[in-house]
Formats: structure tokens, C-alpha cells, sequence
């Protein structure tokens, strides 16, 4: 048996992708724990280096900062946190070997007295304290004081295959993504302004851009894809790299969804026969640099291109809000699909999502399984899924 469900119209569809990619997101309860968590690292490393007068931060990179935060498609949706450790010394001071060496030795004290019983492994790059639930990627770093550097917030990183220093700029990098969608931005500030909202009381991460919350399904949609072959996916970098370029703000987050997809790879440049993704902070680094040596990684990027194109024009192929929430679970997954049908406030569509739509002996009504006649309360939603 089927249902004719309503038409999906414009707000419908806006609402069912915007909870959709809001699901995907870190929660509040967890993003705590994850500022309580760092800020103890920052206390006992600090411990651990206190007959030093350097000045040692600990602050947060990557998708954390950036507010693109995709739970782990094939980690039962686990958190990961990237961290840097930086050490307020001259790199000449030190060494790549000892510096790990010695912020290892401090994190061993943090998890002794960590309530929270981490484990501490060792990468290439960084240290990782893996929690139930939760990864923190820890890099040690010192301040980078060439003149080369990519702005004042310039780190030198470890890396156990290069002798010499690597050159980083997170904290650049970030300003840069958000100074993409600064215009969004002071719009959406104004517009809470006139609401009444103070606008400095609301935290950047609970607003998102149209930006932040494409690179959000365009991360889950390759995690999704690459199923089986997780190693041929393209980096987190190199994707929001490309969609931050072929941003351009539009009416609505479908409309930049969709371009973001439908253009991102007119941003790769070709330069004497290779390709190049600058890093707009720090031009001399290529994040395609390898695609050199591995040929297949281009070649995988290409094809998934084309795939995300198409199945995020799919969403809204096809009219009536079964199929709109058809589109999300191919692009988005199960989960996220669920929480758009939430969304809408429909228990039909809901309960269809969960398996429990049933006829009803006698009639040709549908009736959800189990339910009592009574009514929730539904969140209202904003545009992008979250609550203003």
C-alpha cells in the first residue's frame, strides 16, 4: 500500500535538508565535553612544562574550528577533534623528535589523571587520546617566525618522514573560510538584530552559514560514496577548500548546495601538467600535491564529483516530501533522513521513516503503530536546521 504524501514545496524542502545536515553536527552536550577535555590538556601540559616561562596554548583546527563538523559515517558516528598543543619556544630550541617526544610525556600525565580513561596512541604527526565515542588528534607545534610565515598565527609542525620543519597556518586558514561568508554572516546578524536577539550572546557554531553546512553534506556524501574504499577518499581539506571557492550566497541552502556540487572541481588548477589546490593562506603548499605520484586520487575525486552533483540535483527531482527525503538518505544517510522527516512534523512521513506506518482493520486510513492521542511539542527550525 502506498500514501500520497503532500508536495514537497520550497519551505519543506529547506527544512528537511537543513535538519538533515544539522544532525550530522557535534551537540552542545558534546561540544563541552570536548572544551572541558582540552582545557584539562592545557592545564597539565602546562604542569608539565612549568619551569618553562613560555607561553603554551592549546586551541582547536580543522572542522572544529571551521563549524564543519561531520560525525564518522563508519565509526558509529564518533566525534573527532583536532588539536593543537603549541609549545611558546624557538624551533631552533628543540627538535621535530624531542618536541613529540616530550608533549607525549605530558599527555601520558594528563590520561594517569584523566577521569575520563583515555588511550594515548601515537600517528606520524600528532598524538591521539582515543575516548569511547571520541577521538582528539593532538599536534604539537612551536610559533613559526620566518618571514615566509602565512600570517602571525604561523605554526612549524612535526612530521617523522621530513627533516625539516613543516609549515602550517590553521588559525589562517580559518579566517580565511569565514571571511568567505562574511556577507551571509552580517545578514544573518542583522536579521537576529531585528528579532530582538543580542546578537554576541549567540555562539557562531549553533548559526551556520549556507557554506559551512554544504561542506557538512558534501563530507557525509563522500564518507557515504567511499563505502568499502575508504582510502580513496578525498581529504576533508581539499573539499572545503574547493567548495569555500565555488561558494556564492543564493536564496537558499539548496540553491548553494547544489551550485557548491555542481562546480567545485572548476576550482582545481592544472599548472605544468599538475594539478594544484593552493592552500589560500600559504600558496606554496599544494593539498594536491601528491595527486602527482598518485594519479588514482584525482581520478577518484572526478568521479565522486560527478556522483554528489547528481544525486544532490536528485533531492528535488522529483515533487512530494517522500521523495525529497528519498534524495537525503542517498545523500545524507539513513539517520539524517529520519531527521528530516522529524522536521516536518508529520507523523505519517515519521513514522514511515521508523517502519511503523499501518493500515488500520477495515479502512483505508493509515495509522501510526502504537500511537495514544496525544500531541508533542516539535522544535521550530530555521532555514539551516537550527534554532534561532
Amino acid at each position: 500500500m502506498t500514501i500520497a504524501l503532500e508536495r514537497a514545496g520550497f519551505r519543506d524542502l529547506e527544512k528537511i535538508l537543513g535538519a538533515g545536515i544539522s544532525s550530522l553536527d557535534i551537540t552542545a552536550k558534546e561540544k563541552a565535553l570536548v572544551t572541558s577535555r582540552y582545557q584539562e590538556v592545557g592545564a597539565i601540559l602546562n604542569e608539565h612544562w612549568a619551569e618553562s616561562t613560555a607561553n603554551n596554548q592549546v586551541y582547536v583546527q580543522g572542522s572544529f574550528a571551521l563549524g564543519t563538523m561531520t560525525r564518522k559515517f563508519h565509526r558509529n558516528d564518533d566525534v573527532d577533534i583536532d588539536l593543537v598543543v603549541l609549545r611558546g619556544i624557538q624551533a631552533y630550541s628543540t627538535t621535530q623528535d624531542d618536541l613529540k617526544k616530550d608533549t607525549g610525556a605530558g599527555l601520558q600525565k594528563f590520561v594517569a589523571a584523566s577521569q575520563g580513561k583515555p588511550s594515548l596512541v601515537e600517528s606520524e604527526r600528532c598524538w591521539t587520546l582515543e575516548y569511547s565515542g571520541m577521538h582528539m588528534d593532538i599536534l604539537p607545534a612551536v610559533p613559526d617566525t620566518s618571514p615566509e610565515r602565512g600570517s602571525d598565527d604561523g605554526i612549524l609542525i612535526t612530521d617523522h618522514d621530513v627533516r625539516s620543519w613543516q609549515r602550517s597556518d590553521p588559525r589562517g586558514y580559518a579566517a580565511w573560510f569565514k571571511q568567505v561568508a562574511r556577507e551571509e554572516v552580517l545578514l544573518k546578524e542583522a536579521l537576529l538584530a531585528k528579532r530582538g536577539v543580542d546578537v554576541d550572546s549567540v555562539p557562531d557554531w549553533t548559526s551556520k552559514t549556507t557554506l559551512q553546512l554544504a561542506v557538512q553534506a558534501l563530507k557525509r556524501h563522500r564518507d557515504i560514496y567511499f563505502t568499502g574504499r575508504l582510502d580513496k577518499r578525498p581529504s576533508s581539506i581539499v573539499i572545503t577548500t574547493l567548495a569555500a571557492r565555488a561558494y556564492q550566497r543564493g536564496e537558499t541552502l539548496f540553491d548553494v548546495l547544489r551550485g557548491i556540487a555542481g562546480s567545485f572541481v572548476e576550482h582545481i588548477e592544472v599548472i605544468n601538467g599538475q594539478y594544484v589546490i593552493a592552500n589560500p593562506v600559504m600558496p606554496e603548499e599544494n593539498f594536491a600535491d601528491c595527486w602527482a605520484n598518485e594519479r588514482w586520487r584525482a581520478a577518484a575525486l572526478f568521479e565522486w564529483a560527478e556522483a554528489v552533483s547528481r544525486d544532490i540535483n536528485g533531492i528535488a527531482a522529483r515533487g512530494g516530501n517522500d521523495n525529497v527525503l528519498k534524495g537525503v538518505r542517498m545523500v545524507l544517510g539513513e539517520s539524517a533522513a529520519v531527521a528530516g522527516a522529524r522536521a516536518l512534523s508529520n507523523p505519517l512521513v515519521e513514522a514511515r521513516q521508523a517502519g511503523d506506518l499501518r493500515a488500520q482493520n477495515g479502512t483505508a486510513t493509515l495509522a501510526v503503530a502504537g500511537a495514544v492521542s496525544t500531541t508533542r511539542s516539535v522544535r521550530d527550525h530555521t532555514f539551516h536546521g537550527g534554532r534561532m
